[in-house]
Order: C-alpha cells, then sequence, then structure tokens
C-alpha cells in the first residue's frame, strides 16, 4: 500500500485527548478519520460467518452486526461510517472475496471515499489494547498513541464518573497508557509513534508539524481551526463530553492536576503509577499516602477479607 492510503489508528487512554488529536488530523481534507468504531477486536470472531463476503447473506451478517454493535453507550459502530446500508453492501460485494480484516477496510475507505478524502483512520481509545492483533492485521497502518500526564487522566476519568476512586482511575490509565508502550515497543518507529498531549496543547503547530510529516502528510493550517468544525465530525451523543472541542486549543489544560488535586490525591495517583509516570518523564511530587490514612485501608481491606471469608464458609456449610 502507498504512503498515501496507509491507514492510521489513534489510541490512547480515554481522556488523553484522541479527540482532539482525531479533530485536528481530520480536518485535514486528505485525511477522513472516523469517531470510535470499536467493533474490530469483537466481531473478528464472527469471520466464518462472514464467510469470503461473496454471497449476499455474508455481506448483509456483517452490516447486520455493525449496526446492532454498540461502539460507545450511546452510538453504534455502523453509523460511524455515515454509509447507507447499500452503499456498504456495494462496497463489500466489488471487493470479494475478502476477509474480515479487509472487509473491515473497504467500508473504512469507502466512508473517506465518500467524503473526499484519500486516507481512513479510526480513533478508538481501548484499541490502545489491541495494538498488536492491528499491527498483524493491518500490515501498513500506523499507530498515533496520545499520552497526557496520568495524574489528569485519573481526574477526568473520576470526573466523568467511569471510575469511583482516583486509585482506579489511576490503574486504568496504567493499565492502558503502558499497555499501549509495550506493544507499540515491538513496532518500527514509522508505524508507531507517541505524542504527548502537553506538548499538543502548548506547541500545537510546531507538534502537528512533526506528527503530518511522520505520517507523510501535507501540513495544513485547517488543523488548528477544528473547533469550527467540530460539530460535523463528532456524534450527537456524549456531547457533554465533548464541550472543549468547542472551543480553541487551551494550554491551561496541560498539568491541570496542579491546580485541581490536593497533595493526598496526587499521592494515591502517584503510589499507584508513578513507574509509568517516570517512564513517560513527568516529574514526580514524591507526596506520600498519610500513615494513618494507610493503616485505615488496611484495616478496611482486611475486614471485607474477613467478611467474604466467612459468608463463603457459612454458605458451605448451608448456613448462609
Amino acid at each position: 500500500m502507498s504512503a498515501s492510503r496507509r491507514p492510521l489508528f489513534i489510541v490512547g487512554c480515554d481522556r488523553s485527548g484522541t479527540t482532539l488529536l482525531r479533530l485536528m488530523i481530520t480536518n485535514n481534507p486528505q485525511f477522513h478519520i472516523l469517531h470510535e468504531t470499536g467493533f474490530l477486536h469483537i466481531l473478528k470472531d464472527r469471520s466464518d460467518v462472514y464467510g469470503s463476503f461473496t454471497a449476499p447473506r455474508e455481506r448483509w451478517y456483517f452490516i447486520r452486526d455493525l449496526q446492532t454493535h454498540r461502539a460507545t453507550s450511546e452510538t453504534y459502530s455502523f453509523s460511524a461510517f455515515g454509509l447507507t446500508e447499500q452503499e456498504a453492501e456495494t462496497a463489500l460485494a466489488k471487493a470479494a472475496p475478502v476477509d474480515f480484516t479487509g472487509a473491515a477496510g473497504v467500508l473504512f475507505e469507502a466512508s473517506a471515499l465518500k467524503r473526499g478524502a484519500t486516507r481512513w483512520g479510526d480513533k478508538t481509545p481501548h484499541y490502545v489494547l489491541h495494538v498488536s492483533w492491528l499491527a498483524e492485521s493491518y500490515p501498513d497502518a500506523q499507530f498515533l498513541h496520545i499520552v497526557r500526564d496520568g495524574r489528569d487522566v485519573a481526574s477526568s476519568i473520576r470526573r466523568a464518573g467511569w471510575e469511583k476512586s482516583l486509585r482506579s482511575a489511576a490503574q486504568t490509565w496504567r493499565t492502558r497508557a503502558g499497555g499501549g508502550h509495550e506493544a507499540g515497543s515491538s513496532l518500527s518507529e514509522k508505524r508507531y509513534r507517541e505524542v504527548q498531549y502537553e506538548s499538543l496543547v502548548t506547541s500545537p503547530e510546531k507538534t502537528l508539524r512533526s506528527l503530518c510529516k511522520w505520517l507523510d502528510l501535507s501540513y495544513s493550517s485547517e488543523m488548528l481551526n477544528f473547533h469550527e468544525h467540530s460539530d460535523s465530525h463528532l456524534p450527537d451523543a456524549h456531547e457533554d463530553l465533548y464541550e472543549k472541542t468547542h472551543k480553541p486549543i487551551d494550554p491551561s489544560r496541560a498539568q491541570a492536576w496542579k491546580n485541581t488535586l490536593s497533595s493526598r490525591e496526587i499521592a494515591d495517583i502517584e503510589e499507584v503509577a508513578s513507574d509509568l509516570l517516570s517512564e513517560f518523564d513527568y516529574k514526580l511530587t514524591n507526596a506520600r499516602v498519610p500513615l494513618w490514612l494507610r493503616g485505615l485501608r488496611g484495616l478496611h481491606r482486611n475486614t471485607l477479607s474477613y467478611t467474604k471469608s466467612l459468608v463463603e464458609t457459612l454458605r458451605r456449610l448451608g448456613i448462609a
């Protein structure tokens, strides 16, 4: 595949700036990047059902599954393509015989061509945990992993209500950002690249020019005007999560945790993720969780463990 047609996967832990990065790049007329399709690593297990996509029923099975598979809690995979059922079926029929990943690529490309773009991409944050499989399935694909300070990410995740505590939110960041980093380390520099959110918002033009060079993409100043067109590139669902995309870049979003988190909250996050924060060159504060709080948490864990063990014993005895 020529460089002008290589697909791009934008990945990263949720609340790390994947949407911002997608809007910037998709505002370049050469690229069309879909917003969270989320089906690739799941529907691949139905490859036997789809066969080689040569029979109409195989193509319609695939389309039906895309229509019923939730990409997010409020959206479905098929709607992200912006294709009609007939447009999707026609594109698949023209490409057949083809395997599952090839068929998915056909729809991505059809979606891009419909909008006059020559390259397609996908922005699905949790694909950061499936980089290795995607890299094998799409040998020419590039992976752009956006990394944001875990203290800001954990704070944002908790604020969104996706995790109850900063410690669990920090573990989510550690698992996802760390997983993408580990998988990407096995790929060539031309296929995998990490970009820090902080660089993107404090030096946007310089960062984007560098990314465009890596992508073999002509830089366009329109990429900085993403907020003027964000409405046409985002689904109405989850609009509350993307309110900041309607405004110009705000450099103050970098390292916002310094003004919003208490020393104790910072300590909780750093205790969980200090190794990865250091790996990404984020400076640690070395804040410490107070000894009395450690003691209370230990007592709580021991109480929960004892209670669970007691309940299991009573159930075995037929009492509970």
